[in-house]
């Protein structure tokens, strides 16, 4: 997750790109008008809902990785109740 910090991190004077995306018309009138009412223009607001995009999908990678890791952690310990409730008794034999 650092990496995304560090690409969404502002730099002074850094160098501006253009593209081309295509999008449904009522979403770039959406756009276009809170942009205006938020005294913002349309690259702004765009860079801005990219920004928060990969954020997202940053966020939803870190969930998922520690999630997995949780399920397999929990795993070990099921067996590991396992192992030591069936070896127990034999140890007081």
């Amino acid at each position: 997750m650092l990496w995304i910090l560090l690409i969404l991190m502002p730099i002074a004077r850094e160098r501006k790109s253009k593209f081309t995306a295509s999008v449904r018309e009522k979403l770039v009138k959406l756009l276009d008008d809170r942009a205006s009412q938020l005294k913002v223009n349309r690259s702004e607001a765009v860079a801005e809902a990219i920004e928060l995009w990969l954020q997202k999908q940053a966020e939803q990678e870190e969930e998922a990785y520690f999630t997995a890791s949780a399920k397999e952690m929990n795993q070990d310990a099921q067996t590991w109740n396992v192992t030591t409730t069936s070896s127990c008794p034999r140890t007081w034999e």
